[in-house]
């Protein structure tokens, strides 16, 4: 049970753009940028992401995802970076 109450604050933009007219492989290319702030009250305790990635386009079904997450902390920042790699099959 939460008692009391939390002012938060957060945004995020993303941008992506099918390079297929350009090239002739199904690449797609994707940067993310988030900002989370869990309580404005506090000082030094929002974070940023940003995301750089690429998908590709093996056909209609499927894709894989390739990801760098950069993350980092207002205060202590955190060695906490990710790699993150996804295959998406729809069936």
């Amino acid at each position: 049970m939460h008692v009391g109450s939390v002012n938060r604050s957060g945004y995020w933009f993303q941008a992506m753009y099918n390079l297929e007219e350009l090239i002739e492989y199904n690449i797609q290319p994707v940067i993310k940028y988030e900002n989370y702030d869990p309580n404005t009250d506090t000082d030094d305790d929002a974070s940023d992401i940003i995301t750089f990635g690429v998908n590709y386009f093996f056909n209609d079904w499927t894709r894989l995802q390739l990801n760098y997450l950069y993350k980092a902390e207002e205060g202590n920042e955190v060695a906490n970076d990710e790699i993150l790699m996804q295959l998406q099959v729809k069936f």
